[in-house]
């Protein structure tokens, strides 16, 4: 792994900017997407490193030198016409890339001295002279000199023209003469099969060509996950004899390949690694008409595929661009159904409205919050002053103070100073709730701190969004709720991570409320948290209930990983719409997110599925950084994700978990947050808990994780009770209970503004 490691760093270093390198096993060669900007690197065995680094080096020259988009205007000409501008276009790259990196001539050299003496190109025990023009070239620019190939006089010029390839349609242009000098042979060569015809349109005397280009595959298409299936060569020099040469092995080489599809066919018509002169005249080894493409390389394309190392499976998934706007359900959506929940049970107004206790409840927390609010607030100002004295500096200015002059013999301090402040940054809120059934133990008590951190921005002026992610969401006109049931998926491109449409985000709260939106916002959040208060986890309710959860935003799953994805989009859009720097993404869950596994497919004939599974030696690619990640285990996902979020939009991460269980239950949950929890890190948080009423978890992705006791948060902090029969010590007690309990909830609220500030 480290080795590949190392060879993708050098093939972005070679190709000077920062393409994305995937090995697959299923991959028959080497091959470069010009327009995806990807190197695709099969997975090879009993190969030196010298062979590896030909391959790199020759897609590399591609990533340099190959003109984007050119490549399907050769393909549409159809026919085998591509067999030979790849044949072409690959001397002029590796001649280039030799040129420029002059450390790889050794790589090509001893490469294809291994290559050749294992028979790649199919020659051993023929006479390649006896090939045609095209083969010969073929050889002569790959092995050098060391091949024997002769040129008749005739034959020199396009040699040379090969040695001296300048641009893309010289490569194109030189291609073209080739195509049509060999077909001109071969049908003089076989007078009585001419009148089978082959034209560069491609038709029935094609060779089964898919239309893709051999070692440049996929450059055709936009995305590079079709080289996978139709893999290319991926070898090759200049085949320049440079200047500083002595001897005919410092000549450059290089390398291609066809098709798969090519190949299959080539393998059923015996052009693989079958004797050049089986079946040929003396002059040429076909012995067709339409047999006059270059069937070196197909030898070279079969031979590279028994090379291909399968017993090591590696999986990539890539990040996808998620429908944002069909995945939010807007907050008066989710007001309507609080509203239709009301009606089924009474009507809204009536004397058992859940809203009227709602209502009640709500200025009762916001009163008894007010106090921790101030403290959040003034604490985070704080921090933000002192991180803005950080960037204070003091210079002078070089204007004489005529207070100072009289100084000047003893001091060089006469100059007037002036403070230098560098601008502060700008902070905002994106806050996710996990809304699945594993939370419904909890959700009162996350509801309030999910409130708290609400008045909190709405008091302090920052902007911020709130979201609840479920993948049981119904819609009100969805009376079946077919919805909750949905196995499709949202639009993806090949090899994208698959999201099923059931996951939506529930847009709860937000900063663009106005005063009174925003109170009423707050008013239905509490009417959700008071019917969590009677409620068992799964939709059971109790009959003391004036508050009812609605049939349409009952608890499911657990879609944390495609929650993060979604801070993918929101976070550049947030920080846009409301220009603020620092965007910190809020996390308020017990963790155990489903795995992602699933992938976007092109359907073939043999396997019509549409989503395929990716196995447990996983990578993820993001491909807006092109870093690639890999994915070690089930269980890590939502750490990988998360760390693929704060790289990409470089926003900050917390998590809070809010506990209201015993001691095992609290550690089997957290197991679900951060994999393989030690004894010892599980004993220390819990006294931690017991002593503080709060404890800092160290998980993957996770920059600050909060693990509070619900019975000592903010809103567990129970009010001072004084009665006429307490005795001075109980009075004495409760007072001190009480403050020691709002100490420890500020304790923790001031590591949390100095995180976020």
């Amino acid at each position: 792994m480290e080795n590949r490691n190392a060879k993708s760093l050098l093939a972005k270093l070679m190709a000077a900017e920062d393409i994305n390198v995937e090995y697959s096993e299923s991959a028959s060669t080497a091959a470069f997407d010009t327009e995806g900007r990807t190197l695709i690197m099969p997975l090879l065995k009993d190969v030196s490193a010298m062979a590896t680094d030909l391959f790199l080096g020759h897609e590399v020259g591609h990533a340099l030198y190959t003109p984007q988009g050119r490549i399907k205007d050769i393909l549409a000409e159809g026919g085998m016409f591509k067999q030979f501008v790849n044949i072409t276009e690959d001397a002029r790259i590796e001649k280039m890339i030799q040129n420029k990196f002059p450390g790889l001539r050794r790589c090509f050299f001893d490469g294809y001295t291994e290559l050749m003496d294992k028979d790649f190109f199919g020659t051993v025990g023929t006479d390649v002279n006896s090939y045609n023009l095209i083969d010969r070239l073929n050889l002569h620019f790959k092995v050098g000199l060391r091949a024997g190939v002769e040129f008749s006089a005739d034959e020199q010029v396009y040699a040379d023209r090969m040695d001296n390839l300048k641009t893309f349609d010289d490569a194109v242009e030189l291609a073209r003469d080739l195509y049509d000098h060999c077909k001109e042979e071969s049908e003089n060569n076989n007078p009585d099969e001419s009148e089978t015809e082959e034209t560069t349109d491609g038709g029935e005397g094609d060779t089964g060509d898919t239309g893709e280009m051999s070692s440049d595959n996929p450059m055709d298409f936009d995305d590079a996950d079709s080289s996978d299936d139709n893999g290319e060569s991926s070898s090759g020099s200049s085949g320049e004899e440079s200047e500083e040469n002595e001897n005919s092995e410092e000549k450059a080489e290089g390398g291609t390949s066809d098709t798969a599809d090519e190949k299959e066919e080539n393998e059923s018509t015996g052009k693989n690694k079958t004797s050049p002169g089986e079946g040929a005249t003396d002059d040429t080894v076909s012995s067709s008409p339409e047999d006059f493409g270059p069937v070196t390389q197909d030898s070279f394309d079969k031979s590279v595929k028994d090379i291909i190392d399968s017993d090591h499976e590696i999986s990539y998934g890539r990040i996808p661009t998620l429908p944002i706007k069909e995945m939010i359900i807007p907050i008066e959506t989710i007001h309507e159904h609080v509203d239709k929940a009301r009606m089924d049970w009474g009507g809204i107004g009536h004397d058992g409205d859940g809203m009227v206790e709602a209502t009640s409840e709500y200025k009762k927390f916001s009163t008894e919050q007010k106090s921790l609010i101030s403290y959040l607030v003034k604490e985070f100002e704080m921090k933000k002053s002192a991180a803005e004295h950080k960037r204070t500096s003091v210079g002078t200015t070089g204007v004489l103070n005529p207070n100072k002059l009289h100084a000047y013999k003893f001091s060089d301090d006469i100059f007037l100073r002036n403070t230098i402040v560098a601008d502060g940054k700008s902070h905002g809120f994106i806050m996710y709730l996990d809304w699945s059934g594993s939370m419904s133990h909890c959700m009162s008590k996350t509801i309030d701190q999910l409130m708290l951190l609400a008045l909190f921005c709405k008091k302090a002026n920052i902007p911020f969004d709130c979201f609840a992610f479920s993948n049981y969401y119904a819609s009100l006109d969805d009376s079946e709720r077919q919805s909750r049931r949905s196995k499709s998926y949202y639009e993806g491109k090949e090899k994208e991570l698959a999201v099923t449409t059931n996951i939506k985000l529930l847009h709860l709260i937000s900063s663009q409320l106005n005063n009174q939106k925003f109170t009423k916002a707050m008013v239905y959040m509490t009417y959700l948290r008071q019917a969590f208060n009677y409620r068992s986890g799964y939709g059971d309710r109790y009959d003391t209930s004036s508050c009812h959860l609605p049939d349409g935003l009952m608890l499911g799953g657990t879609p944390l990983n495609e929650a993060v994805m979604s801070a993918f989009e929101i976070v550049p859009m947030f920080r846009k719409k409301y220009n603020v720097d620092i965007v910190n993404t809020v996390f308020l869950t017990d963790g155990a997110g489903a795995s992602l596994r699933a992938i976007h497919r092109t359907p073939t004939e043999d396997n019509g599925n549409t989503v395929d599974r990716i196995g447990s030696n996983a990578h993820i690619t993001d491909m807006v950084t092109k870093k690639t990640y890999k994915l070690d285990r089930y269980g890590e996902d939502t750490g990988l994700m998360l760390e693929i979020l704060r790289d990409r939009t470089d926003c900050r991460v917390t998590g809070f978990f809010i506990n209201t269980e015993r001691k095992n239950n609290l550690m089997q949950n957290l197991r679900m947050v951060k994999n393989g929890l030690t004894f010892e890190e599980s004993a220390e948080l819990w006294d931690n808990i017991k002593k503080e009423g709060f404890g800092r978890l160290e998980c993957k992705g996770y920059q600050e994780f909060y693990v509070i006791d619900g019975k000592k948060m903010n809103g567990g902090v129970e009010e001072l009770q004084i009665t006429d029969d307490m005795s001075k010590a109980k009075m004495r007690s409760a007072f001190i209970k009480n403050r020691k309990g709002k100490f420890l909830s500020k304790k923790m609220l001031s590591q949390f503004a100095e995180f976020v500030s």
